[in-house]
């Protein structure tokens, strides 16, 4: 009898030890008839799709002999031919997102086996009008329309097909769920009791008709985009519980204009205020350092804000498109102003800006068309791409650490008259100074020059007595 390779026994050892747990480990789905599962570590099934077209569904207890015990986050998602829904006993947790924007299910039952229930499962189901579950179930709440979760004391999903109305959250919720009124038209009003401590991720994503609610002192989470797109929300006082601003938290509250922020709050997220058109005057509290990207971009009305001192970065795009803006203070630490911060702030008449900044990003003052007065600080070294394209000082004094002139970097800038180059400067980069129709004079050590664009100067026709720079562009 012939012995069996000692490799060749350890791999056939192997090989019929599998256990569920290892066979878990393969992360691609496997099939069902129309229903897409994988494993999990005690052999049981997460189902993880469905890619049939059955409007009166029954979903199985088992996949091929596996228990079907999860339905996955966002397993039936964007499925429009549902209507109807049954859900086997075998369910103990249904996933984030489960049923996201079916926009035609009307029903569906959640069985007593339901212990945890992810984040809205039914969030954009337009037509779900009846959720059957059994008065005493032990994880989950039904109450007029609108789904809880008993352990967590969470606000899981309120109907889209509730009548138009105010709605006052019972006492005991501690938590608005991610996504729990999420595209809901009908919600006008909001109250909520002290017992609410969060509010989740799009918790009123779109709710366009809200035009009010509290916020109790004993909130101290406001989840990314939790109001984003409540466009009829005229006012709301953050509690100083809260102490940082969620992103995209408030964008296109587009009839917001009165907002008070929490004396508390510490930093304020991305685009947090973008497109809050209505906002005429925004005083934020001591505590906050940055100013984080888009924040109060297209914030058309906005004519003064008042930054705190303890800013030291100021993100990009943060006040693109304010167009009303007229006064702004940039304070001492600030060290950073990214590309687009002032973008077509066509109002923004002076500003002073602290020697401490050390970088101003690309466009950061594009188009600004009345900005006449401009200090730059001294540890500046570059004057990056379009940097004041369009502004319309006549005169501004750079830096003397600043090396290289960036593209278009000055490009239209009609009312400038005259410039000097600090001897540092080696480069000039594309359109740099094109149309300055009434630029006359520039000052600069050609010596130390190694490029110059053929067309730095174009349309400058009052400009006089320049060198020759053809040696160092590249125009051959």
């Amino acid at each position: 009898m012939k012995k069996i390779p000692a490799v060749l026994l350890v791999l056939c050892l192997l090989f019929f030890s599998l256990s569920p747990a290892a066979l878990a480990e393969n992360k691609e789905d496997l099939t069902s008839g129309d229903y897409l599962y994988r494993l999990q570590a005690d052999g049981s099934a997460i189902l993880t799709g469905y890619t049939g077209n059955g409007d009166f569904l029954t979903v199985p207890a088992d996949l091929n002999g596996a228990v079907l015990t999860v339905i996955g986050a966002n397993a039936f998602r964007n499925n429009n031919a549902l209507i109807y829904v049954e859900l086997p006993e075998t369910i103990t947790e249904i996933g984030d997102y489960a049923f996201f924007y079916c926009r035609n299910l009307s029903f569906i039952n959640l069985p007593d086996s339901i212990r945890t229930i992810g984040r809205n499962p039914f969030a954009a189901c337009e037509s779900l009008s009846e959720i059957t579950i059994s008065r005493n179930h032990p994880f989950l709440s039904l109450q007029n329309g609108v789904l809880y979760s008993l352990p967590d004391a969470r606000l899981v999903a309120y109907s889209m097909t509730l009548p138009k109305g105010d709605y006052e959250v019972p006492d005991g919720t501690r938590i608005i769920g991610a996504s729990a009124f999420y595209l809901c038209q009908t919600l006008t009003g909001l109250s909520l009791p002290d017992t609410v401590t969060s509010i989740g991720k799009q918790a009123f994503y779109q709710c366009e008709r809200l035009k009010s609610i509290n916020l109790p002192d004993s909130i101290s989470y406001l989840g990314d985009g939790a109001f984003n797109g409540c466009s009829n929300l005229r006012s709301i006082q953050c509690p100083n519980t809260i102490t940082e601003i969620g992103v995209s938290a408030f964008e296109s509250c587009t009839s917001l204009q009165e907002l008070i922020l929490p004396e508390g709050a510490t930093s304020i997220g991305d685009r947090a205020f973008c497109k809050c058109s209505s906002l005429t005057s925004v005083e934020l509290p001591e505590g906050i350092s940055s100013i984080g990207q888009n924040t109060f971009a297209d914030c058309k009305n906005l004519q003064a804000i008042v930054l705190p001192e303890d800013v030291t970065y100021i993100g990009g795009g943060a006040f693109l498109n304010c167009e009303s803006l007229r006064e702004i203070n940039i304070p001492e630490d600030v060290t950073y102003i990214g590309n687009s911060a002032f973008y077509r702030c066509s109002s923004l008449q002076s500003l002073e800006l602290p020697d401490t900044c050390f970088y101003i990003g690309s466009s950061a003052f594009y188009a600004c068309s009345s900005l006449s007065e401009l200090t730059l600080p001294m540890m500046l070294n570059t004057i990056n791409p379009q940097l004041f394209s369009g502004c319309s000082f006549t005169e501004l004094e750079i830096p003397s650490r600043v090396t290289a002139i960036g593209d278009q970097a000055f490009l239209g800038c009609t009312a400038l008259e005259s410039i000097e180059l600090p001897a540092r400067v080696t480069s000039i980069g594309e359109m740099a100074f094109l149309g300055c129709t009434s630029l006359e004079s520039v000052e600069v050590d050609a010596e130390n020059l190694t490029y110059v664009a053929a067309n730095a100067f174009e349309q400058c026709p009052s400009l006089t007595g320049l060198p020759d720079f053809s040696a160092l562009s590249d125009s051959e």
